[in-house]
């Protein structure tokens, strides 16, 4: 419905009380203040914070680069006759670690193929290693000193930064390499970033944009984990693709902060300093209260004018919200209300009944959803339980026969483990497919567990089993034809229990027999079928299958006693 008049428009008639009185002041007064000291401040803020960055940056680069000189120190006056023996150079190792602890877990040495031949400290597990698992391993081997990017390591499991270098023998060819590893929140390393503090709720990243990892922080409980995924934090994303600098932005919690970036020399990461746009701006916040405490007293004085308004303007409204609850309360049947007006409150009421409208054609699709399986759209336990019933009624009303066919895929599990939960979901319903084609019409397919199929038979003619094991035989077969995903082809299998029943029986005991057919079926070697014995008060006599018929068993008589 659309509004003609704006004398039927109840935002004009209330506007016309309050806005006119108080917006203009207090629009400029919010405007010319608010706005010239939240751009002075912000600038502000962002200067210091540009200066607070760059300086970390610094000295960072710094701690960094000092390990890697020290590392190329200690590569250059290793004895070369030391290479070769191994106990001589652990002692080597101890007096240079002991005399400048630099690496706050030491030193190692690998020959040219990675291997860790020396350490000291010795850490259990560390010479099992192999450094050719590092990226851009073999620009060592060409006589670069290599900054690691961060990593877990294997070895003590912390967080830890490795440096390496080149080995070299008396005649300058490279031998092997000399490595030093250190914990990012080693004592004199990253671990003043932890101490800083910028304000009460400002913050210090140092990250690693690779990895989009944050290797140290002021948060002790940020290090070392991932960044906001992106589009959660847009400047943050920037950042990683290059800016430096300062802005504003809204981070992944939804706080508005100002952020400086700034790089670490001789390395690809960067220190990010945050504040939040609030605690960088409290005379701007100072004055929001002031015009605001102003607006409430000008507020307070229309505000018998407007009660009065609302109780005039907002009767029908009143009547409408009246009904609406005793329908809510099952009083009144669902029905659409009565639209007496052709202003907001009109609108609001037609809005009201449309919703009706689609609640209804709502409940349809829940009921359906409360019945069918998401994945395969096959009818769930709920809905199989009623078929169930209703079968077996039938059946002892026609003297026909139900039958039910337990199936649990064989194979599926490592299909789903090793190629991921899509690529299982893809399978499921690829067997949905096949398993729909084999099921008679009338019969009921329903999912029933993660790899867990039931098939409902109705109307079967004496024996029962007969047509259950020629069902049977069609679902293996269907199942077992090789699966095409995109990761290569696979081959599934089935096992299969049968549970039959003239009616007499109940749902319960029918869908336990089957159950345990199916298990026998497992045990008997998988992709078979297996006939649950009569079970007392089932006028059935036990169908017995052939030896040696090809993917079939016995009954399960003695599998499951």
């Amino acid at each position: 419905m659309k509004i003609k008049r704006i004398n039927c428009s109840l935002v004009t008639r209330l506007v016309l009380f309050g806005v006119v009185l108080i917006a203009v002041s207090a629009a400029l007064r919010y405007t010319i203040l608010i706005d010239f000291l939240q751009r002075d401040q912000a600038q502000v803020a962002a200067d210091q914070q540009n200066t607070i960055a760059s300086y970390l940056a610094q000295d960072i680069g710094y701690r960094v680069q000092e390990r890697a000189r020290y590392l190329e120190r200690l590569s250059a006056h290793v004895p070369p006759d030391l290479l070769n023996d191994h106990a001589g150079l652990t002692d080597w190792l101890r007096d240079h670690q002991q005399l400048q602890p630099l690496f706050s877990q030491g030193l190692f040495t690998a020959d040219a193929e990675g291997n860790i031949l020396v350490d000291y400290p010795r850490i259990e597990g560390r010479r099992k290693l192999t450094l050719a698992d590092f990226p851009d391993f073999k620009r060592v081997l060409q006589g670069a000193t290599l900054i690691c990017p961060p990593m877990h390591s294997p070895a003590t499991g912390k967080p830890v930064l490795v440096m390496l270098t080149p080995l070299r023998d008396g005649s300058g060819r490279i031998v092997g390499i000399l490595g030093g590893s250190t914990e990012l929140t080693a004592p004199g390393f990253l671990d003043h970033l932890q101490q800083a503090r910028l304000g009460p709720s400002g913050s210090f990243l140092l990250i690693s944009p690779g990895q989009r990892l944050i290797i140290a922080s002021s948060d002790e409980v940020l290090v070392y984990t991932q960044l906001p995924p992106v589009g959660k934090d847009v400047l943050m994303d920037q950042a990683m693709h290059g800016l430096r600098g300062s802005g504003v932005g809204v981070a992944a919690n939804g706080v508005t902060e100002i952020k400086a970036f700034a790089s670490v020399p001789d390395t690809s990461w960067l220190v990010a300093v945050t504040l939040p746009l609030a605690s960088a701006l409290p005379t701007v916040e100072r004055m929001r209260a002031l015009i605001a405490r102003g607006a409430v007293i000008q507020g307070s004085m229309i505000v018998l004018l407007v009660i009065l308004a609302y109780l005039w303007f907002f009767r029908p409204l009143r009547r409408a919200a009246a009904l609406a609850e005793r329908m809510t309360r099952g009083d009144l049947p669902l029905s659409p209300l009565p639209v007496e007006r052709r202003d907001e409150v009109g609108h609001l009421t037609m809005a009201f009944n449309g919703l009706l409208a689609r609640l209804k054609l709502h409940q349809a699709e829940l009921q359906h959803q409360a019945h069918h399986d998401m994945l395969t759209g096959l009818p769930n336990r709920m809905m199989l339980a009623e078929r169930m019933q209703a079968a077996l009624t039938h059946a002892c009303r026609e003297g026909s026969g139900v039958a039910l066919l337990f199936l649990d895929l064989d194979g599926f599990k490592p299909i789903n483990d090793s190629l991921g939960h899509k690529a299982g979901d893809q399978v499921l319903q690829e067997v949905t497919r096949r398993l729909r084609q084999v099921a008679r019409h009338g019969d009921t397919l329903a999912r029933v567990g993660g790899d867990e199929f039931v098939l409902l038979v109705t109307d079967l003619a004496q024996p029962f089993e007969h047509g259950a094991q020629v069902l049977a035989e069609k679902c293996i077969k269907a199942v077992s034809e090789p699966l095409h995903l995109l990761q290569g082809d696979f081959l599934l299998g089935v096992s299969v229990g049968i549970a039959v029943c003239d009616g007499s029986c109940d749902a319960d005991s029918l869908l336990q027999a089957a159950d345990k057919a199916m298990y026998a079926a497992k045990n008997n070697g998988r992709g078979c079928y297996v006939i649950a014995p009569a079970r007392p008060g089932c006028n059935v006599t036990p169908f017995s299958v052939p030896e040696g018929t090809a993917g079939t068993t016995r009954p399960a008589g003695s599998a499951h006693s």
